[in-house]
């Protein structure tokens, strides 16, 4: 395992452009200097090498630190070791920087080296050396700017890392759910078609190819992220025919759909189906006239789905796994954007789900899927 820590390009871009700027500051700075060069050019060009020098040695420092020592505090959290680690390298950058000194002095111009001495401490203690004072100041404001940096990209990197387990978990959640729809689904339209084998085989016959082409449309499209809503309203056309087969004459199913409401319109796949499925097993009486009314429309920039069924008599408990789910579909689909209200009144039940109008470029990857507007038939 390397003791060199990864880090982002964008880091690496910010490291690159602070260190070219500091080695070229000396050289620019030659450029539009005059007075010293003429005196002495020598003295200037040895002055400049030596200035590239000591920024090589913290360029140095700067490297272990960013790469063997930040990572132990960011990374690890391994607090003592950073310090102790930080203390020996600054200690030996000084010892390094006396090193270089010639007889432990910094390089002076000509015009300093003519100038007399400084006299004596007055109290006869050695003045603190500034120039190593400055070196210490430096040397850790760039520990600090590093470590800054460090945890800035290291925070970014975490928020990104806790948004992926998010959606992850998001999708986990969306397909648990959608596989206990389906199952639902199939179970209801198999009933309606064990109610139609006695009373018209052919009937039912019909109806069976009916639904493998509705299976197609569960196995191929419910398990996108977003259909057209184009597709959504064929498979729901579908779905009420087959069910219209299974009730008399005394039921009435009323769909409007306006002919705007057409792609490139994407939403949920079965969204509706829930809602619809909850209208015909509490809302449907055998022995007097009942009605489904469902009406899809757009509005502004929402989409508007309304179903209003007559009750049965029957007292029933609405709800189950299927409107449940589809409840928990929204939340997690759609989040706070979207609106359902749901009134129990004494004769009829009514349905009016509000979602935000998406469209395929809103998404990546949903142009794919719901413009190609494939039939499942």
């Amino acid at each position: 395992m390397s003791i060199f820590s990864k880090q982002t390009k964008q880091e690496t871009i910010i490291y690159t452009i602070v260190w070219v700027v500091l080695f070229l500051s000396p050289l620019v700075s030659l450029l539009f200097s005059h007075e010293d060069t003429a005196n002495d050019p020598s003295w200037i060009w040895h002055s400049l090498l030596d200035t590239w020098v000591v920024l090589l040695t913290f360029f140095v420092v700067f490297l272990i630190h960013n790469h063997v020592l930040a990572p132990m505090l960011v990374k690890h959290k391994r607090t003592k070791l950073y310090i102790v680690a930080c203390v020996l390298m600054v200690t030996v950058f000084q010892l390094a920087q006396c090193a270089h000194k010639p007889n432990g002095q910094p390089l002076m111009s000509v015009a300093e080296k003519e100038m007399p001495p400084p006299p004596p401490p007055p109290n006869g203690h050695p003045p603190i050396d500034k120039h190593d004072l400055s070196v210490f100041i430096i040397i850790v404001l760039m520990i600090g700017a590093n470590l800054g940096v460090k945890y800035y990209f290291q925070n970014e990197e975490e928020k990104k890392h806790l948004a992926k387990l998010r959606e992850q978990s998001l999708k986990q959640e969306l397909d648990y759910l959608r596989y206990q729809i389906n199952p639902h689904f199939i179970m209801n339209t198999l009933n309606n078609i064990h109610a139609l084998v006695d009373i018209d085989p052919e009937q039912a016959k019909d109806s069976i190819v009916d639904m493998s082409r509705m299976m197609r449309y569960l196995l191929y499209e419910s398990d996108k992220q977003y259909v057209s809503l184009s597709k959504a309203i064929e498979f729901l056309k579908k779905y009420l025919n087959l069910m219209q087969l299974r009730y008399s004459d005394n039921v009435t199913i009323n769909l409007d759909v306006p002919e705007e409401c057409s792609d490139p319109v994407v939403l949920a796949p079965l969204v509706f189906i829930p809602f619809v499925e909850n209208a015909f097993k509490h809302g449907v009486s055998y022995d007097k006239p009942s009605t489904i009314d469902i009406d899809i429309e757009r509005k502004g920039h929402r989409l508007l789905f309304h179903c209003c069924n007559t009750k049965s008599g029957t007292k029933h408990e609405y709800g189950g796994v299927g409107l449940n789910n589809v409840t928990k579909r929204l939340e997690l689909i759609y989040g706070t954007d979207y609106s359902l209200d749901i009134k129990d009144e004494e004769t009829t039940y009514d349905v009016t789900l509000d979602l935000p109008e998406r469209h395929p470029e809103d998404f990546d990857g949903a142009k794919d899927q719901a413009i190609t507007d494939k039939s499942y038939d």
